[in-house]
């Protein structure tokens, strides 16, 4: 029995050597919220000297994995913040700092990405060691589509799918699906329900295998040289938070409508 951090919007689950965690905010897409970031802050710093613990799964309740940045956190501060730049910069670093701690867990990390990985949650997801996903999971880098930029997440998602490919689809804002997404290989693995649990079960007998020291110095360096700095990427980001498009892209989303660019004309 652990005595794991105590959490709200994560549920815990730990067994024979693997530990589970759910994002459990199925009211908002389990979108990335600042107190989810601190919860799994939390959890992962619990967890980095535990090698008792052999792999970590990062799964989504209610049908998704996650629906990326929680957007109404972004507007409510866009919109009534005097400091809104300074906060989404604050916000920025600590989730490019966040997809900087799950890439360093010394153990194995799965995420299970069933429904959406969307913009940020496509993140964590290339955060990740390895991705299992399912064949209608829904695959997006929205940032560009709402006036916002990938900043943080730029280097997972190059690192896992190779610099052409990812530039193509952080700049087009690309939506594909999860037979796409093995196809290219953004996705290791690809399940469907009735056999979801045996691939897990696979993954986890073949880490069971490996030395949990050798797994965590081979991941050190794996991960040496290939971030971005967070705070510059926040720099970045938060420029694009109060920016005119940006304003205009989150409020397009909210009002379920196409966003007018510069230049373009208002029908």
């Amino acid at each position: 029995m652990k005595n794991f951090p105590k959490t709200d919007g994560l549920l815990i689950e730990y067994s024979n050597g693997w530990v589970t965690i759910w994002f459990n905010q199925i009211k908002n897409r389990n979108a990335i919220t600042n107190n989810i970031v601190d919860e799994l802050f939390s959890v992962f710093n619990f967890l980095k000297d535990d090698r008792e613990v052999r792999g970590i799964t990062l799964r989504g309740k209610g049908g998704i994995f996650c629906a990326g940045i929680d957007l109404k956190s972004l507007k409510k501060m866009a919109d009534t913040s005097r400091n809104a730049k300074s906060l989404a910069f604050e916000m920025s670093v600590k989730i490019g700092e966040l997809f900087k701690i799950i890439n360093n867990a010394p153990q194995i990390v799965v995420a299970v990405t069933e429904g959406a990985a969307i913009a940020g949650g496509f993140g964590i997801a290339c955060s990740a060691d390895l991705i299992l996903t399912m064949p209608e999971t829904k695959f997006s880098l929205t940032e560009t589509r709402i006036g916002l930029t990938p900043a943080q997440i730029s280097p997972y998602v190059i690192n896992r799918l190779g610099y052409s490919l990812a530039r193509k689809m952080m700049l087009l804002g690309a939506r594909i699906d999860g037979r796409e997404a093995m196809k290219i290989g953004i996705a290791d693995y690809i399940a469907n329900d009735s056999n979801l649990e045996e691939i897990l079960d696979s993954i986890k007998e073949q880490v069971f295998k490996c030395s949990p020291n050798a797994i965590a110095i081979t991941k050190s360096i794996l991960t040496g040289n290939k971030y971005i700095d967070p705070q510059k990427a926040a720099s970045l980001f938060s420029d694009c938070v109060v920016s005119d498009e940006g304003q205009e892209g989150i409020n397009s989303f909210f009002e379920k409508r196409k966003p007018f660019w510069i230049g373009e004309k208002k029908i």
